[in-house]
């Protein structure tokens, strides 16, 4: 919506009185025409933006008696790159999983020293970044689920609990231990409502073992440095003490790839990175990462 209005407004030299007055058919459509000729984007990430925009007046009941029929012909339109061509762009931004670990070591180093030297404002900016980017390596998540993770509030969707008796979780050895030396230990969970996924699938699974020590530290020191006397729900933040948005989460990823590995990625190619790793190691095993990638099919 911002990017629809920069243009109507610098670029056409319209001042839209009102949100329906900015969505006509004419400004989409030469917002649309410019993107693509002007700034060169690509059909799919143009068509998803015009797909945004549609949802909020198909959906909204401000709108339910205006006729915006015209978003689906012109998203239809709209020239969509070929699997190659798009396998073509990726290439040159795609790193080996092995790097992006190595990465996760250095955003650690790194961390430790600063603490060291007690700059620890510096400190907790490293220390959730050291978790996002081994959070998105370990559970290949779109970043959407990553910003959206809740530690507090009525609903956190990461919680710490204890497993519920007719719970059907897949528990791992360790978990199974300790419940068997204790029965009231409590676990990290994660959990989405099909409303907070994109596919609509219900996600409630442990929190890998892996993930469990940088989170809690970065909960118990780190976190409250970040939050700045905010009172935020999220468990990554911004500078501000507010929650991370898509641009940020996009800087942190491309900065450290770009700083470490001289490619700058981002968030959603770790996905396929993540997914290239799965099915070299188990051939054809589609089904299993289908669940890791929480898809419907």
């Amino acid at each position: 919506i911002c990017q629809l209005a920069g243009y109507v407004i610098n670029v056409c030299g319209i001042q839209p009185s009102s949100f329906a007055d900015l969505v006509q058919k004419h400004h989409v459509e030469g917002f649309v025409e410019w993107v693509i000729n002007e700034r060169g984007m690509k059909g799919r990430s143009i068509k998803t933006r015009i797909g945004m925009i549609a949802a909020v007046v198909k959906y909204h009941p401000a709108y339910a008696s205006q006729d915006y029929s015209w978003f689906k012909p012109l998203a239809d339109s709209i020239p969509i790159e070929d699997d190659s061509e798009q396998k073509k762009r990726k290439a040159p931004r795609y790193l080996e999983y092995e790097v992006l670990e190595a990465i996760t070591v250095q955003i650690r180093a790194a961390r430790d020293a600063a603490y060291k030297k007690k700059r620890f404002e510096l400190a907790a900016w490293l220390a959730m970044e050291y978790l996002m980017l081994s959070w998105l390596l370990i559970l290949p998540w779109r970043q959407r689920n990553i910003r959206e993770c809740r530690v507090s509030g009525e609903n956190p969707n990461v919680f710490k609990r204890k497993i519920g008796p007719y719970s059907d979780l897949d528990k791992p050895a360790w978990v199974i231990e300790a419940e068997t030396r204790n029965p009231d230990t409590e676990f990290w969970q994660i959990y989405f409502s099909p409303a907070e996924t994109k596919t609509g699938v219900e996600v409630h699974t442990l929190l890998p073992r892996q993930l469990i020590e940088p989170l809690e530290r970065y909960l118990s020191e780190f976190r409250p440095i970040l939050l700045n006397g905010q009172f935020t729900t999220n468990l990554f933040l911004n500078h501000y003490g507010t929650p991370l948005s898509p641009p940020i989460i996009r800087a942190i990823v491309g900065k450290w790839t770009l700083k470490c590995a001289g490619v700058r990625t981002n968030p959603h190619l770790i996905r396929d990175i993540f997914a290239f790793k799965w099915l070299r190691e188990h051939r054809r095993d589609f089904l299993v990462l289908s669940k890791m990638l929480w898809h419907k099919n």
